[in-house]
């Protein structure tokens, strides 16, 4: 047998390979799966509450354009997330079941794009693994994944261009190509969310640091990745001007109302007897802010109440809109305005946002709560309310081809697996619900922090060590580590607090702008795990080989 092996000497490697990877093919699968079902535990728990406050107007809006009434407009979205749910009506028929049954795919494929971005840094498979399941299983992902709007497809969007810029970067994809794919996917998430220009920079900037080619085609794929974008984002607008369609304007108002309120300096600058009509009421407010922010987004929301304090008789909506935005950029531009708005505001909003440091960050509501909203903006063009009741879907629609049944569970089983997977922490409760083993978790809808707690913690220390390693490996104190990691590590790192960061800005910390961070959280929480594998690798290989890196030890020798 000894002379057979020595005849083959690469026999056995080769057999470990491929065994290696088929086993790894089915945990993957193994893990895809689990996923799945528990998306699908939320659609059969809730097959009724797809419409939260926000969704009406994407759904209006493509009401109109499958309707020919493209040309009225009454909402002030942007129409990407519209775009989308026509496309899927074209394919599938204009039914709101289709539109969350997507989203929950796009859920899985963001979480499997973060976890190939990982693996493309050099991280080991299993922290890809780690990547993804802790990208896909996040609870506040899966509840607003059941409910359309336009966190989703932006999310999805957003790790579809960071994933073609890692190709780019780590595996060498052809620049200009990578570069055009990503400018497609940055103009269609644009055009579907307007704030995620933060997202788009980054990645551009990215790619344009870590990309190993000469600064002329660094500039060249960018630009091209530019471009691409900025023409898929003026495209609907060209298209209006060309058809006469009017525009009803823009969110940006009710966006820089929260930055006038929250911090604009009513005593001094423009408009200053608009001003003393609303400073009372702005003093009040400001008063009765806490350590903790306000209790929940009703009273968040109240420099809407200060705008409507500027407003002079006979104002129009543009008049007031002009003093807003003349007040905001004040705001901005002043160094004692923004150094209030940062400290006093920005700061804490993150931290609510990250830590889920306030009941307005941390508790998303009851699914049952969107009953409301499912009645109010009655539907019928897409079939809703569906009239579906809990665990309906599965007895509908659950029929197996003969011969799976033999295989499969009956509709019976599967919807006592999903109403198991309900209980372990994904369904509605107050108290501590039993994880696995005695550990016992919280809730999305209880009044205690939740998991996201220890991803922000874990990106932190990785951003810590990013940049405190980099010095110290810099001057030969220690090892130098993967580039990969940590061009990855950084790509993640970034992703989540700019996410994190346009809307703790502009508006406040509100649980669901936490659905844009937690996929990244999720890969820098690996990627740090992976850089730690790394070093613990390192260290016992250096101390199986006597001693320490000569450049490491030359270096400290040089300190003393």
């Amino acid at each position: 047998m000894n002379e057979a092996r020595a005849g083959r000497p690469g026999l056995l490697p080769v057999w470990l390979g491929w065994v290696n990877s088929i086993a790894w093919f089915w945990i993957w699968v193994g893990a895809i799966g689990f996923v799945l079902m528990v998306h699908l535990a939320f659609l059969v728990t809730w097959p009724d509450h797809f419409i939260h406050e926000d969704s009406w107007a994407y759904l209006t809006q493509a009401e109109a354009i499958l309707k020919g009434h493209y040309i009225e407009d009454v909402t002030k979205r942007p129409y990407g997330v519209a775009f989308f749910v026509v496309l899927l009506s074209k394919l599938f028929g204009p039914n709101i079941l289709v539109f969350v049954i997507v989203q929950h795919l796009m859920s899985v494929g963001t979480a499997l794009l973060v976890a190939a971005i990982v693996r493309f840094a050099g991280a080991p498979r299993f922290f890809a693994l780690l990547a993804f399941c802790l990208a896909a299983l996040h609870g506040r992902l899966v509840h607003y994944d059941n409910s359309v709007g336009a966190e989703t497809i932006s999310n999805f969007l957003v790790s579809l261009a960071a994933f073609i810029a890692a190709g780019a970067a780590f595996r060498n994809w052809p620049a200009f190509l990578a570069a055009a794919g990503m400018g497609l996917a940055l103009g269609a998430l644009m055009v579907c969310r307007s704030a995620a220009i933060g997202q788009a920079m980054v990645i551009l900037l990215w790619l344009f640091v870590t990309l190993d080619a000469r600064l002329l085609r660094r500039f060249g794929a960018v630009g091209l990745a530019v471009f691409v974008a900025s023409a898929v984002y003026l495209t609907p607008a060209a298209v209006d001007a060309v058809i006469g369609k009017p525009r009803a304007g823009s969110e940006s108002v009710a966006v820089m109302a929260f930055v006038v309120g929250y911090s604009g300096d009513f005593d001094h600058g423009v408009h200053l007897d608009r001003k003393a009509k609303a400073r009372p009421y702005v003093e009040k407010m400001r008063a009765a802010d806490t350590a903790k922010g306000w209790a929940d987004t009703g009273e968040y929301q109240w420099p809407f109440g200060a705008v409507q304090g500027l407003k002079m008789p006979g104002d129009s909506d543009a008049d007031i809109g002009q003093v807003v935005r003349d007040i905001f950029i004040e705001t901005v531009t002043t160094p004692s305005t923004l150094y209030r708005h940062v400290t006093r505001h920005f700061f804490r909003e993150m931290y609510f946002l990250l830590f889920d440091g306030n009941s307005v960050a941390r508790r998303a509501p009851n699914p049952q709560g969107y009953e409301y909203f499912v009645k109010r903006d009655a539907l019928p063009f897409f079939g809703s309310p569906t009239g579906f009741e809990r665990g309906q879907l599965v007895r509908a629609y659950y029929k197996p081809w003969w011969p799976l049944p033999r295989f499969l569970p009956t509709a019976d089983q599967l919807q006592n697996w999903l109403t198991q997977i309900m209980g372990r922490g994904y369904a509605p409760n107050s108290e501590l619900v039993t994880f696995c083993c005695g550990v016992k978790v919280s809730t999305e809808y209880d009044d205690r922090p939740g998991p996201i707690r220890w991803l922000s913690a874990a990106t932190l220390i990785l951003a810590l060590v990013l940049l405190i390693g980099g010095a110290a490996s810099y001057v030969g104190l220690v090892r130098r580590p993967s580039r990969g990691l940590v061009a990855g590590g950084a790509l993640m790192v970034l992703l989540a607090l700019v996410s994190a960061a346009f809307p703790a800005f502009l508006i406040y910390g509100y649980n669901r702008y936490a659905y844009y961070v937690i996929p990244f959280l999720g890969g820098s929480s690996a990627i740090l795990a992976s850089l730690v594998f790394d070093a613990i690798r390192s260290y016992r290989t250096r101390a199986g080989d006597g001693g320490e890196d000569r450049k490491v030890r030359t270096a400290r020798e040089r300190m003393q």
